[in-house]
């Protein structure tokens, strides 16, 4: 046990666990995310599991150090506001007991959840090579992402560690198979234990009382409900009220009903006080009443004593709150996909969202086709391994790999286009769901062998799961000044994509010279003449163009 320390200021005494927890999240982010950019794609050594271990054993560490002082702390603050400050100058035999409990137990807590943590990032890592696999594609998804858009590895590995971050990667499922963050979790912990410390030093402040209420605090749940505004026994042993350790739940339900057998609190997170209790100044009938009501056998705790309106403004105290929440995910999903295109704050985010109608549709559109960039661009590394080695295997060159994904900024205007700038989110996913350029692929070969290149090619991904979606051959199409057979493919994860089947001199000339009159022919300032003239240039540079034997046979 450390010193004991004096009576505290008004500070936030689970503050620093809390700052440990997260920070802790990260390191263990930014440690995968290390691993990823070292070229450890499929898996990670050993070594990395090891680091990983070390993160979590100094988390485990910090907080012994600071555990039981920052229950000694809420000890001090909770006495103090029952007795003064003067008499809490300090902690009593059976006070400190009951830090040194609660400190054990909350580390206890923090230790499993280090352990299960750290049993996640084994699977994570050593599962690693499941084409499937959450790290894996986040990963990859982030650095696609970035070097496509033509940034560096710094950018790429900042965005790796918000892919991390948003597919809880620290993540683990407790006993009771519920599924928390390794900062939620721990955080739960924590204001439990601290709610568990204040609710002890208030009960153990006096040694000699016994009587305790539980106050009323207006709106609350079905399970406090029954409970407060009642008198308890905080011994057990007062025949005329309840033990309190039944309104705290006993760990031994076959145990002594005294503190020591008690979770302290009625729930997690709850708010609920205690007060000492007194008969002084009560008359026989009040003090009788008193006793009726806290009956459990005369006034049973099954029975929600709520009115219609105390549960309607508990429901809708219950429902605003949930309501900050699911905006407080929502901002943070939403910033963590559109970066710079947010508010700053999460204030300035409400305040569009509620009222700033316009604005608000435009930040909905923003995520809708961002999100969607990022989940399609997660489908181009296994997908791209399957076409490299088909490839290969058939001897069919792939070139403008680089090209092979079309940059956020980029998609973001063609759905734009294509959608007419709608803010619809029906039309955006409609729009999105038709677009198949995304990712795409070009193969090529001469023209002697460009129509069994393309057979050989389409034989090889149908033997692998992919499927045909639509051929557009436009060698012999005399209105189409473009040159080459393009296919949209479905992969077997869902996704679509484009393959373009060419000769050295087609793709020269699309790449090329032909590239820089589309781009100019399509502009709305262009002038219908100018686009005449454009068009009749392009049909030149195609006619030049050598038809590949038999490319007939491409349908």
């Amino acid at each position: 046990m450390p010193n004991l320390i004096r009576p505290p200021d008004k500070q936030d005494a689970t503050r620093f666990l809390r700052m440990l927890f997260l920070r802790t999240e990260r390191r263990l982010i930014a440690e995968i995310n290390r691993k990823r950019m070292q070229g450890y794609v499929d898996y990670a050594e050993v070594a990395a599991l090891k680091r990983t271990q070390q993160i979590l054993q100094e988390m485990v560490d910090e907080s012994w150090n600071y555990v039981p002082t920052m229950i000694e702390s809420i000890f001090y603050r909770s006495e103090a506001a029952a007795n003064g400050y003067a008499n809490a100058a300090g902690l009593t035999a059976t006070q400190m007991g009951i830090v040194e409990q609660l400190s054990n137990n909350l580390i206890g807590e923090i230790v499993e959840a280090s352990t299960m943590a750290q049993k996640t990032m084994e699977e994570v890592f050593l599962v690693g090579k499941r084409q499937e696999g959450t790290l894996r594609n986040a990963a990859l998804q982030a650095v696609a992402e970035q070097q496509a858009a033509g940034h560096g590895t710094s950018k790429a590995a900042s965005s790796m560690v918000q892919e991390l971050e948003r597919n809880g990667i620290t993540s683990f499922v407790d006993k009771s198979g519920r599924k928390w963050s390794l900062q939620d979790y721990c955080n739960m912990a924590t204001r439990a234990t601290a709610r568990q410390a204040e609710v002890s030093a208030i009960l153990t402040a006096d040694p000699e009382h016994d009587l305790y209420k539980i106050v009323k605090i207006g709106s609350t749940c079905p399970v406090c409900a029954p409970l407060e505004g009642r008198v308890y026994s905080r011994s057990g042993d007062n025949p005329d009220y309840p033990a309190l350790a039944k309104a705290f739940g006993k760990v031994d339900p076959n145990g002594p009903d005294d503190l020591s057998n008690t979770y302290l609190n009625i729930h997690p997170n709850c708010l609920h006080s205690l007060v000492k209790y007194t008969t002084m100044g009560k008359t026989d009938k009040q003090i009788q009443m008193d006793k009726d009501f806290s009956s459990f056998e005369k006034n049973p705790i099954t029975v929600d004593p709520r009115t219609k309106k105390q549960i309607a403004a508990y429901k809708e105290k219950v429902g605003n709150r949930q309501k900050l929440l699911n905006d407080y995910k929502q901002y943070n999903r939403y910033r963590k996909v559109c970066g710079n295109d947010m508010p700053k704050t999460f204030e300035k985010f409400r305040d569009m969202k509620y009222n700033e109608s316009v604005k608000w549709k435009e930040t909905q559109a923003i995520y809708r086709k961002s999100n969607a960039y990022g989940k399609i661009i997660a489908k181009e590394p296994e997908i791209t391994a399957d076409l490299t080695k088909i490839s290969n295997d058939t001897g069919v060159s792939m070139i403008g790999l680089e090209h092979r994904v079309k940059t956020k900024d980029s998609f973001l205007r063609k759905v734009g286009t294509d959608s007419n700038h709608s803010l619809d989110a029906q039309a955006i996913t409609d729009t999105i769901n038709s677009t198949n350029d995304v990712i795409r692929y070009t193969y090529q070969d001469n023209p002697l062998n460009l129509t069994n290149a393309y057979v050989n090619v389409t034989d090889a991904m149908k033997a692998k799961g992919y499927k045909v979606v639509r051929v557009r051959n436009t060698w012999l199409d005399k209105r189409s000044a473009y040159k080459g057979v393009n296919c949209i493919f479905q992969a077997p994860s869902g996704q679509k994509f484009e393959i373009q089947f060419h000769t050295p001199e087609s793709f020269q000339v699309k790449d090329g010279p032909m590239h820089k009159l589309y781009e100019e022919a399509r502009k709305d300032t262009t002038t219908p003449e100018r686009r005449a003239e454009l068009n009749k240039k392009m049909f030149e540079l195609s006619a030049q163009l050598e038809v590949p034997v038999n490319i007939d046979r491409i349908k």
